[in-house]
């Protein structure tokens, strides 16, 4: 018995050493090392782009930041949320004021200028720190009249024929929308 018994073991690992040796691939590459592989650089075509986003284009997405920091500026007040998000918000408003200040024509232009000042105003108010709860609720109210005046008087149906043309030129903005890349 234990002879038939060493017989089995024997073909056993025969045929376990045999199929370990019989692969895929070929025996001598399985034994020889790998090179690293080849680095591969990849091909760049530069592209022309046709240029920036129309004037129209601009001033309504301004519109729409301006919009969506101010309603982000009055929910921070209402919850009492982190002066440093309140702070980023009545910054990034002021900004976008000034980005859409930047396209209109003159009558307009004028106009925007006295909001742009509240803005900066309630922007300087919080960088002196947290409001107290009757402070807040003031800005509020007045942020509230605020939004309602310039959604009125400065939406873009309202104001598009006091959009600057394609042709008079614009102060340079270091947004995402307007670098192009370089000749």
């Amino acid at each position: 018995m234990s002879r038939s018994l060493n017989n089995a073991v024997a073909a056993v690992l025969i045929v376990s050493l045999s199929l370990g040796l019989c692969g895929c691939e070929s025996l001598k590459k399985k034994f020889v090392r790998k090179g690293p592989p080849k680095k591969v650089t990849p091909v760049m075509y530069p592209q022309d782009y046709k240029g920036i986003y129309p004037n129209d284009v601009l001033y309504s997405n301004h519109f729409n930041y301006w919009r969506s920091w101010t309603e982000d500026l009055v929910d921070c007040l209402k919850t009492h949320g982190s002066n440093k998000r309140e702070v980023l918000a009545a910054t990034r408003a002021v900004e976008d004021l000034q980005r859409m200040q930047d396209l209109l024509n003159s009558p307009k232009k004028e106009e925007l200028d006295k909001h742009i000042k509240f803005y900066e105003s309630v922007q300087g108010k919080l960088k002196m720190g947290q409001p107290t709860e009757v402070q807040a609720s003031k800005m509020i109210s007045d942020l509230d009249s605020r939004r309602r005046v310039i959604m009125r008087l400065f939406e873009t149906k309202e104001v598009k024929p006091f959009i600057l043309k394609e042709e008079e030129p614009i102060k340079p903005l270091n947004t995402i929308e307007q670098t192009l890349p370089a000749k």
